[in-house]
């Protein structure tokens, strides 16, 4: 409900109270402990974040079990913490420390579902950090075990199953393995329609990618009719306003300009810049990159003046939040240069 400071005051009379009852080193202690880290991360209090995960895993560990795995929930919040502040090499220490436990636990019980489960989502959330920082062959391998283990735990058909998919078709995306990013897609769609889960974010999300492979292979139809179905999902959900619709705006803008229909883009990209604007800031790194493709846009419409300023504006953004050597900012340079370029050959002829 996004009252933290009333959740705040629950959870610490919550461990006052057990503290007195069931001592400070018991393993409910711990859990709320734990709680308290998540609730002070979501706050913003990352230094009280990290005290109350610490403390809490100093507890948990000792009551580790197969029917007690705090330690391991624990250590998976810790790593996420530390992907939070831009630590994924801390981030992936921890994520592997929670596999080592898992394994310890399973050499004892083998065939224990919730350990099986454990560690499934244990390595999803290591092949999403491993993509992230571009140990793709590692990551990949990571994810391929995630999904052995879900399908043995779950079935064929369960929602982990479609968000693993989704995360290495995502991984086969980048790395322009695009049919293997189709079938996999494709397949976590029919899962989450199998199970009802269609006026769900999820499934907006992977309508949303889907339409990206779709237009690489070309097929903009297709990938238009993704597009329309996954902003109409998120509207509905999150309202007119939100970020994540300014995603598929965006998305649906750049289809519009690769088709040639100018007019119909135009609108799109300046309703997800109000959005980003109002809702991230006008000095957010999404404000900058709408306003990159916005000038794309104008460039090819012929207002070579119009696009020069959006140009410049977005990488004053980029620059101030990224720096002049990362890649957005170089990409939005060298649209910049190449547009000074066109002009002055148009005027030499």
């Amino acid at each position: 409900m996004g009252k933290h400071e009333d959740s705040l005051k629950l959870y610490l009379r919550a461990l006052s109270i057990r503290k007195k009852v069931l001592g400070s080193d018991h393993h409910e202690t711990g859990d709320t402990l734990s709680e308290l880290g998540i609730l002070c991360s979501v706050m913003d209090r990352l230094e009280e974040a990290l005290s109350y995960y610490t403390e809490a895993l100093k507890i948990q560990e000792r009551f580790l079990s197969p029917e007690n795995l705090g330690a391991i929930r624990t250590l998976n919040r810790t790593a996420f913490y530390y992907k939070l502040i831009e630590k994924p090499e801390k981030a992936e220490e921890l994520f592997f420390r929670s596999l080592e436990l898992l394994g310890r636990l399973a050499e004892k019980e083998p065939e224990n579902g919730k350990v099986l489960a454990y560690t499934a989502g244990t390595l999803n959330n290591l092949g999403v950090l491993l993509s992230e920082t571009g140990k793709l062959e590692r990551a990949e391998e990571i994810y391929g075990q995630a999904l052995k283990l879900q399908e043995k735990v779950y079935g064929k058909e369960h929602p982990q199953i479609a968000q693993t998919l989704n995360n290495l078709a995502l991984l086969y995306f980048q790395t322009t393995r695009y049919e293997k990013a189709l079938i996999l897609y494709t397949r976590s769609l029919e899962i989450m329609e199998k199970l009802g889960k269609t006026e769900h974010t999820g499934f907006a999300t992977t309508l949303n990618n889907l339409a990206g492979v779709y237009v690489q292979k070309g097929r903009n139809e297709r990938a238009l009719e993704l597009y329309t179905r996954a902003l109409e999902i998120r509207e509905r959900i999150l309202g007119l306003d939100n970020p994540e619709v300014a995603k598929t705006l965006n998305n649906l803008g750049e289809l519009y300009r690769i088709m040639g229909k100018h007019k119909k883009a135009l609108p799109l990209y300046t309703r997800a810049l109000k959005i980003y604007e109002s809702t991230l800031g006008p000095s957010h790194p999404d404000v900058g990159t709408t306003l990159n493709n916005l000038a794309g846009l104008h460039e090819s419409m012929g207002e070579y003046e119009t696009a020069i300023d959006l140009y410049e504006k977005a990488l004053d953004i980029i620059e101030k939040e990224y720096g002049p050597e990362h890649p957005y900012f170089k990409i939005t340079r060298n649209n910049l240069l190449g547009l000074y370029e066109k002009m002055e050959r148009s005027w030499r002829s």
